[in-house]
This record gives structure tokens, C-alpha cells and sequence, in this order.
């Protein structure tokens, strides 16, 4: 009876000490972005979005985080998923199910035009096939989940998901700073801004924050179309795995309802069911501007953990061809979604 007692007292204790080492680093994601607040509020014309993530990045790239807040750090995709969540009480059901049949049909364009470039591209600069076809996953539908989420279903070798996650990286970093200044140089509306960058951003960390760098409506419109096409990385990354394993390159699939299942973002279904319960009055108007306030602050921890995730000894890995590759893809996509938009919405 005693030894029972130990080892439940050892096991608890090893549940809070697992927390525990995650607490520096969360400060430290709120100590950035808050400070990144208080610092744009003396630049004009700067979001606090794009100070967090370059404090991140400067620190990230010269003196490094330290390994006490590396846990805490690392939960800034947790958080990203809390934010995702609550956003659903500034999103009526109406709204979200019109703006996700248009992104819809936009996201499988997306998603075609992203393969067939990434496929085409790799195969004319030599890239191996399975790293070229993690590189279209990456660039398709959901950056770097995707490729790790796919590189076990299709028996890619580490060096192959190394050089996708590496080039995604890259183009993710990028677009955070260059995508809402070409967007007021284009004249986009929050609409058509927060669907383009919903559609072209690979990361959902990035593509959110490019959203909200351009406005807030921009934010909530990115977010709700890139979790458009994230709900179909289940599919995708099944047919990549038949087609492998027809080839005899990858094991298969037995049960690929259950596979897809696995695969599914399930805080989407959060954040679904947030909306639902703000459109049928579920919460009073205090209650939803608290939600509202929560969205925000999980936001704020999840651009400073963009930053400090920017390493630019990881963007190194991805090589030359790759580079290209990327370049090329990202390029088509940008263009291709943007002409959609403007022919629907302009």
C-alpha cells in the first residue's frame, strides 16, 4: 500500500515538474510580446506583431534562448491553437460557413496549383522525389505540420522532411514582413487581404500573423482560411501515402478513416463550436469581449514564439535547390490566389 503511494507521489511529481519547467518560458513569450506593444506604440504606422517576432529573432539568432526557457517557448503553437479557438466568438456560424465555401473552392486551386508547381519545379532541379513531394505538402496546406505529419506516411528519409521544413521556414519568415506591405501597396481590402495571405502563407502561426500585421479583420478572415486548409491534411497526405505505396516506396494505409482522423486539426472543431455558441446566444456580451481579450493575449504569446522559432542556421539546411524550388512555388501560389481573388472580390 505504501509503495503505491510513492510511486503516485512520484508520478504527480513528475506531472508538475513537467509544467513547472514550461512556466520561464511562457513569462518570457509575455515579457516579448508585451514589450513589443509598448515599444510600436512609439513607431508609427508598426505593428506590435512584427516587433515581437523580430525581438524574438534577434535573440533567437545571436545569443540564443537559453535551455531554461526552451519548454516554455516551444508551447507558442499551443497557444496559437487557444488563440485559433476563442477567435471563434468573433465569428458568427453564418459568416463562417459563407466565407469557408468560398475559401473552400479557393483552397483546392491552392492546393492543385501547389503540388503540380512544387512536383514540376523539383523535377527539373533535381530534387529527390519524396523531398519534392513534402515540399509541396509544406507549400499546399500546412507547412511544417504537414511535412512532419507526412513524412512518416510516405517513408521519407529525415534528411528529405529537413530540407522541406528548412526552405518553409525561409518563405514563412519572409512573408510575416512582405505580404502586408505589398498589400497596401496593392490596395487590398481586409478581405481580400486576409484571404490571400490565408491562401499563400504556409504556417498557420505565419499566415495568422501576417493577417493581423495588415489589420484585425485581415487576421480573423486569414485564420478562418487557412483552417480551410488545414481540415484537408488528412486527404491530402492519404494520397500521397497510396501513391507511394503503390510504387512500392511506403508501407500504405490500412484504415484511412481513421488515418485522416489523425490527421485532422481537431482545434478546429474549438473553435466551430465557439462560433455556434455565440450565434445561438450562449454567451452575453461581457462573456464574449473576455473570450475576445483571451484570443488576443494567446496571440500575443504565439508571435513572439515565431520569432524566437525563426533560426537562421535552420533556413541554411534547405540548400540551393530547394531554395529555388521554394521560390518558384511560393511565387505561382502568390500570383495564382491573388488573380482569384481580385476576379471574386474586386
Amino acid at each position: 500500500m505504501q509503495g503505491q503511494q510513492a510511486q503516485v507521489l512520484v508520478v504527480e511529481k513528475g506531472y508538475f515538474q513537467k509544467y513547472f519547467k514550461k512556466i520561464p518560458g511562457i513569462l518570457l513569450l509575455f515579457f516579448v510580446g508585451y514589450v513589443a506593444k509598448i515599444i510600436a506604440g512609439y513607431i508609427p504606422h508598426v505593428d506590435y506583431i512584427l516587433v515581437a517576432i523580430t525581438i524574438g529573432m534577434v535573440i533567437s539568432n545571436t545569443v540564443g534562448v537559453p535551455e531554461v526557457f526552451v519548454p516554455g517557448v516551444n508551447t507558442y503553437e499551443l497557444w496559437l491553437k487557444i488563440g485559433i479557438v476563442f477567435l471563434g466568438a468573433k465569428l458568427a456560424l453564418g459568416n463562417v460557413l459563407n466565407l469557408g465555401a468560398v475559401g473552400l473552392t479557393m483552397v483546392i486551386v491552392e492546393i492543385i496549383v501547389s503540388i503540380v508547381t512544387v512536383t514540376w519545379l523539383a523535377r527539373k532541379f533535381g530534387l529527390p522525389e519524396k523531398t519534392g513531394s513534402l515540399l509541396a505538402i509544406g507549400v499546399g496546406i500546412c507547412g511544417v505540420s504537414a511535412i512532419i505529419g507526412a513524412t512518416g506516411a510516405i517513408n521519407a528519409k529525415e534528411r528529405d522532411s529537413s530540407l522541406a521544413i528548412a526552405t518553409i521556414l525561409i518563405f514563412g519568415a519572409g512573408m510575416i514582413f512582405i505580404f502586408p506591405y505589398l498589400g497596401h501597396l496593392l490596395g487590398l481590402s481586409d478581405k481580400a487581404f486576409g484571404l490571400w495571405a490565408g491562401l499563400a502563407v504556409d504556417n498557420t502561426a505565419e499566415a495568422v500573423a501576417t493577417g493581423f500585421v495588415f489589420s484585425e479583420a485581415a487576421g480573423q478572415i486569414a485564420t478562418l482560411t487557412k483552417l480551410c486548409r488545414n481540415a484537408l491534411m488528412g486527404i491530402v497526405i492519404l494520397i500521397f501515402a497510396i501513391y507511394y505505396a503503390q510504387k512500392g516506396m511506403a508501407s500504405g494505409v490500412k484504415h484511412k478513416g481513421r488515418f485522416i482522423w489523425s490527421k485532422f486539426p481537431k482545434f478546429l472543431l474549438g473553435f466551430l463550436l465557439v462560433s455556434i455558441l455565440v450565434t445561438f446566444g450562449f454567451f452575453s456580451k461581457g462573456e464574449i469581449k473576455a473570450i475576445n481579450n483571451l484570443a488576443k493575449w494567446a496571440f500575443m504569446l504565439t508571435f513572439a514564439g515565431v520569432g524566437f522559432r525563426t533560426r537562421f542556421s535552420e533556413m541554411k539546411k534547405a540548400g540551393l535547390k530547394a531554395f529555388l524550388v521554394g521560390l518558384g512555388a511560393e511565387f505561382m501560389v502568390s500570383i495564382v490566389t491573388l488573380v482569384m481573388i481580385v476576379l471574386v472580390y474586386l
